[in-house]
């Protein structure tokens, strides 16, 4: 991947379904484009009205397109922050942070549109996999398992993260991935830690596929705000019961008995983790999942909130 400057603008898609780590292999990718002298910008796209990923540690500038799935509605936004970029010609490499639910075709279709193909190279997709969830996708529905295979099935790099949560007989069932895409470079990681060597082997591929729209009309969110700190043991205990059918949580919150401190909350695929933020932030959470029942659970958020 080096000699990534050319006459045309370099363009990275990172793709990936939720929880699969694609910020944390950001924060590596953009350390290892400094080191070898290129100047990116970054386009993060959310599901909710917040940024709740901007943990790189790196002084970057950082364009977040939020409320909506960059692939459906907000394909456009993407494609005027691109022209602007474009014209002020301070980078030569943008890269795109998809959100979790995104189909990376639509976005390739937005980076390759009629007004810009002639300043930009042909997007380099890398795929970020969550190899516990990869290798149980049959939990979900049909829909969701359809998105996930298509966000790797046109990646040139795939990267199978979170290795050490898996045990040893589990990684014989990663060999499907093959299967899925035969043409991808493969790296196994922990923490999206890939080296300078091993990505300066890997070269685009030209890979075929049918441009279909893949909705994900079974996936939806609910945004919801805090108006102030909250019982933390309760909070606990609507973490833990959360329904099978939510995929992620993420979000800041107070709590009453330390009413000073904000805490980032992550939740994937029943797991919890949770840290001190140093920054203000909105007391604001994004739960995604699939069929989600948005009424039932604003409510025990309303019911929380107020006792």
């Amino acid at each position: 991947m080096t000699g990534f400057k050319k006459e045309k603008l370099a363009i990275t898609i990172v793709t990936g379904f939720l929880g699969s780590g694609k910020t944390t292999f950001l924060d590596n990718y953009i350390q290892y484009l400094l080191k070898i002298d290129e100047n990116p910008q970054l386009i993060v796209n959310e599901v909710g009205n917040f940024d709740a990923n901007n943990q790189l540690s790196h002084d970057i500038n950082v364009i977040p397109i939020l409320n909506g799935c960059v692939c459906c509605d907000l394909k456009q936004d993407l494609l005027i922050q691109m022209k602007q970029l474009i014209a002020k010609k301070q980078t030569d490499h943008i890269v795109i942070e998809a959100t979790g639910i995104a189909n990376p075709i639509e976005i390739v279709a937005a980076c390759q549109d009629p007004e810009i193909i002639d300043e930009v190279s042909q997007p380099f997709i890398i795929g970020i996999a969550d190899a516990s969830t990869f290798i149980a996708r049959e939990r979900y529905t049909q829909q969701t398992q359809q998105l996930m295979e298509e966000q790797l099935k046109v990646c040139s790099l795939i990267l199978v993260n979170k290795m050490d949560l898996i045990t040893d007989d589990s990684r014989k069932n990663l060999t499907q991935l093959r299967n899925i895409n035969d043409k991808a470079t493969i790296f196994y990681t922990e923490y999206g830690q890939v080296t300078e060597a091993q990505l300066n082997t890997v070269s685009q591929q030209d890979i075929e596929f049918e441009h279909t729209h893949g909705d994900h009309h079974n996936i939806n969110t609910l945004n919801y705000t805090f108006t102030g700190p909250i019982d933390r043991r309760l909070f606990y205990q609507f973490i833990l019961r959360l329904p099978e059918n939510v995929l992620r949580l993420k979000g800041f919150v107070r709590f009453r008995d330390e009413p000073e401190s904000i805490y980032e909350f992550q939740y994937a695929f029943g797991v919890p983790n949770y840290q001190p933020v140093e920054c203000d932030k909105n007391l604001t959470i994004v739960i995604i999942g699939e069929h989600l029942d948005v009424e039932r659970i604003k409510n025990k958020l309303d019911m929380l909130q107020f006792t």
